[in-house]
């Protein structure tokens, strides 16, 4: 079997989760990435690495991937980073007849989680908390509130916005203003099958975050959590992993994100023991067989990231 990781980049980790595969699959791990420098093609050199073009070009990118997925006889791919999924979307159907298997959402999952205000009234519809969304003519009444771009990510070019005074610059048409909530930050992940059906779910309370990525977190009993996430799965109905950034706000969960991929916060979902990336390959491989996962235990359930350095 062959998998094809896109764009890995800094994601050393999810290289050596796929590597641990060999004991259960034969595998065999392709690599491709615009950056011919990233730590994730310096973990292993049992993985066969690939320059390609930036997925931000996009016909250069998928006249390089087409050629790619068949000469290398991927059976199934797996993108990284958001920044490929509206092209992989789009293509999914294509590669899926010629029995590739893209392991993405649809375009409409995809446009719901990218766009903020999409998402708002995803949750606000299926009866889900989100942070108020405020008004620009009306925020110095809504005090604290946070600018936030419409499809940002890694909580770039966020501003607390917290005096009335406050001078900003910004075209609204790309921002809008939420409602600051000071309140502990969680993360979820949920888990589909490849016909988005509900398999699981990993809750984590963060302790750190750098930089909009979770450092330290600990995995919690998910019993509070299970209707919610069932809930998102069935409404949304993605595909794989669903990473959920929410706050835990008056004793109600207040939704923040919803990243259809591998996210931050995943390697403590993964180091606890829930391997969910071998569920997707075992469901890829046996589709009729059940997927089962341990049950929640309280005990070494405090994880933090450190640092990989490589050579080049």
């Amino acid at each position: 079997m062959n998998i094809l990781l896109i764009n890995p980049g800094r994601r050393d980790y999810l290289v050596r989760y796929f590597l641990d595969l060999k004991k259960y699959f034969k595998i065999k791990l392709y690599l491709i990435d615009c950056d011919k420098n990233i730590p994730a093609f310096q973990v292993s050199d049992k993985t066969f690495n690939f320059i390609c073009p930036p997925a931000s070009s996009v016909k250069y990118f998928s006249n390089y991937l087409k050629e790619f997925l068949i000469k290398n006889k991927i059976d199934i791919v797996f993108p990284i980073s958001e920044h490929e999924m509206k092209t992989l979307t789009i293509t999914k159907n294509f590669y899926e007849q010629k029995g590739i298997k893209i392991v993405i959402s649809s375009k409409h999952v995809i446009d719901i989680c990218k766009n903020k205000i999409k998402t708002y009234y995803f949750l606000k519809n299926i009866g889900l908390n989100y942070p108020e969304i405020i008004n620009f003519k009306n925020f110095k009444k809504k005090l604290p509130v946070i600018l936030k771009e419409v499809e940002g990510s890694g909580s770039k070019n966020q501003i607390l916005i917290t005096n009335k005074n406050s001078n900003f610059s910004f075209k609204k048409k790309n921002f809008f203003l939420q409602k600051y909530l000071k309140s502990p930050e969680y993360g979820m992940d949920i888990l589909n099958d490849l016909n988005g059906n509900f398999l699981h779910c990993t809750v984590k309370k963060k302790i750190l975050m750098r930089a909009g990525d979770t450092d330290r977190a600990i995995v919690i009993n998910p019993s509070k959590f299970i209707k919610i996430a069932k809930k998102i799965s069935f409404n949304l109905r993605h595909i794989g992993n669903l990473d959920v950034d929410f706050l835990w706000h008056n004793q109600k969960p207040y939704i923040l994100d919803l990243n259809p991929r591998f996210g931050g916060g995943y390697p403590f979902t993964h180091e606890y023991g829930y391997n969910y990336i071998k569920a997707l390959i075992l469901n890829f491989r046996r589709p009729q067989e059940k997927i089962k996962f341990k049950k929640f235990k309280n005990k070494n359930n405090f994880f933090s990231k450190g640092i990989n350095i490589y050579k080049n």
